[in-house]
């Protein structure tokens, strides 16, 4: 199970590079002028925009390593090996500058910290070290995303419209095991840069309600390194007054990565979804 931060440098340029997490500000009202609009109409759309959310994500991190030919395997669960938080309230804060009619730049931010404090109720192998059932280990993942890019509204009428995106994300996973046997303490630091791609539709019911959601699609394929990361969202927004609004939906991110080894093939899988709720200010 722990296998992951023995063989962390060898997996370092690959899965955990995708741990970008690839989260766009789904908590937002996308601007409701149409392509006609005066330039008055224009100048009181809000020119900034904040929100805060909370997503109340279940998660699951799994690593599987397997030998070439297929006929050897190890696999680790994060939270049911390392006893990591299968759930958690996750906090989002996002700004969304308009630059221009259709012409948008954002900014994302989000802290996902886990850590675990557990005895081993079984063997495992660690750094070609077998670690006996019954010892004390502690053991956290922190991962912090940062996100900024452009968006185009393709479409922008009152009741209707269509945003296409790209943005880049920076990631740090921070991770660690100790352990008073043996004088265990592992500990890295994984630096990522991944490229996204997508789209966000909204519909108005009034001036008061609507509809909103985003799809975002990547792949990626080389010779030692493959994989997919997706995430879709759908929410109902709500208009409180001029400069406040609220949002409830649903999120799920999703991203499996294939790295080959000269001697095995690492696979990671790391998904986290759920509802949120969340708040936005406009100015």
């Amino acid at each position: 199970m722990l296998l992951m931060l023995g063989c962390r440098h060898r997996f370092k340029s690959a899965g955990f590079m995708i741990l970008g997490l690839n989260l766009l500000l789904i908590n937002q009202v996308l601007p409701q002028s149409s392509d006609s609009a005066s330039v008055d109409q224009t100048r009181k759309e809000p020119r900034f925009h904040l929100s805060v959310s909370g997503i109340y994500a279940i998660l699951e991190t799994n690593v599987r390593f397997e030998s070439l030919n297929g006929m050897l395997g190890l696999k680790i669960g994060m939270e049911d090996h390392l006893r990591l938080d299968k759930y958690r309230v996750m906090p989002l804060f996002s700004a969304r500058i308009r630059i221009k009619n259709r012409h948008h730049i954002y900014g994302m931010y989000y802290n996902l910290p886990r850590k675990s404090s557990f005895v081993t109720e079984e063997e495992f192998e660690f750094d070609d070290q077998i670690i006996e059932a019954g010892i004390q280990v502690n053991s956290y993942f922190d991962l912090h995303a940062l996100s900024v890019g452009y968006m185009y509204m393709l479409i922008q009428q009152e009741q209707a419209g269509l945003g296409v995106f790209a943005n880049f994300f920076l990631a740090t996973a921070d991770m660690g095991l100790s352990s008073d046997y043996e004088d265990i303490n592992e500990s890295g630091r994984i630096v990522g840069v991944l490229p996204n791609f997508g789209m966000l539709p909204y519909y108005r019911i009034n001036n008061r309600f609507g509809f909103s959601g985003m799809i975002s699609l990547f792949f990626l394929t080389l010779d030692d390194f493959g994989g997919s990361i997706h995430t879709v969202g759908a929410q109902f927004d709500a208009n409180l007054t001029r400069w406040l609004e609220m949002a409830v939906g649903y999120y799920l991110f999703d991203v499996s990565i294939e790295a080959v080894e000269p001697d095995f093939r690492g696979i990671f899988h790391y998904t986290y979804q759920g509802p949120f709720i969340g708040v936005g200010f406009r100015f």
